[in-house]
């Protein structure tokens, strides 16, 4: 019985090191608001980031309508050029556009890389919307 338990233990730790093993990713913050141009079909807003961690080269932006979350409304990688992403970067975008009268939420989540592609910074913000 002994040897079961210790072998269980032993297992546990192993997974427990294999999902998580390295430090968490520091915590960034993600600021941004839409104006009309970065409704619908507009262009992408201008997000402000803080606590940026040195060394990162790429930005993996995404937004997602929280009411309707399986509809993607951007998402892409973008180079880090300082703690702003400039208004009208990438590609791909689509505003908010929930029918007329009605708001929704929207997150923004930036996840800042390094040169091998590690995350090194995770931020994200909820913003609400409507037309």
């Amino acid at each position: 019985m002994t040897r079961g338990l210790g072998g269980t233990l032993l297992g546990l730790a192993l997974a427990g090191c294999a999902s998580g093993g390295g430090a968490p990713v520091p915590k960034m913050a993600v600021d941004f608001d839409f104006a009309a141009k970065h409704k619908c079909q507009g262009v992408s807003p201008r997000i402000q980031l803080g606590n940026v961690p040195a060394g990162a080269t790429t930005y993996d932006v995404s937004m997602t309508d929280l009411d309707v979350p399986s509809f993607r409304h951007w998402t892409q990688r973008l180079p880090a050029r300082g703690a702003i992403i400039p208004e009208g970067a990438g590609s791909g975008y689509y505003g908010p556009c929930p029918p007329a009268g009605a708001t929704h939420r929207y997150q923004i989540e930036v996840t800042a890389r390094d040169g091998q592609g590690q995350a090194i910074g995770r931020g994200d913000t909820i913003v609400v919307s409507g037309r």
